[in-house]
């Protein structure tokens, strides 16, 4: 039928059959382990841009979550700080507290000491001025004095009493009664 144009219908048949099974080994050996390979890398490239992403999305969350702890850490350091300033003002208060409570007791005690010292001194004064005045009283008594004499043993007297009362070391401290005069 073909013979007319030139065309040989067994060579025609016999090319068409090796077409076909070039065509089928080409797909099934050639073709076919491409496109599986191309497919598979496709996939490989998917999964690894969805992986990329999903890196990406847990990067930026922790990222935020980095954030946050920061910024508590922050917040709590802030308040260690200012509880470690308050402890140490309140502290510092109440060294300053018992220091001014320890100050006013050692002067109460240092006022009380004074005042009991004076009423010694006190005491011991007008002891001694009895014991000058006694003591003058009785040698005015034992003699007999002329009025010139009685002044000058009051004088005397005094003088003594004086300069125990004073205090300026001219005389002592513990008064000695005058010798009598014969």
């Amino acid at each position: 039928m073909f013979e007319s144009i030139g065309i040989n219908g067994w060579n025609l048949i016999a090319q068409v059959i090796a077409f076909i099974l070039f065509i089928y080994l080409l797909q099934r050996y050639a073709l076919g382990p491409i496109v599986r390979a191309l497919d598979e890398r496709t996939a490989r490239v998917r999964s690894g841009m969805e992986a990329a992403q999903k890196m990406q999305a847990d990067l930026q969350t922790t990222a935020a979550r980095n954030e946050q702890v920061l910024a508590e850490a922050r917040r709590e350091a802030q308040a260690i700080v200012t509880n470690a300033r308050e402890v140490s003002d309140t502290t510092i208060a109440k060294a300053r507290e018992e220091a001014g409570r320890q100050a006013d007791e050692y002067l109460a005690r240092a006022e009380e000491s004074l005042r009991q010292e004076t009423a010694l001194a006190r005491q011991q004064l007008r002891q001694e001025i009895a014991d000058l005045a006694v003591t003058a009283a009785g040698k005015i008594v034992r003699r007999e004095l002329d009025p010139a004499g009685q002044t000058r043993l009051i004088n005397e007297a005094l003088a003594e009493a004086g300069g125990v009362a004073t205090g300026n070391g001219s005389q002592p401290a513990v008064a000695t009664p005058p010798r009598p005069r014969v």
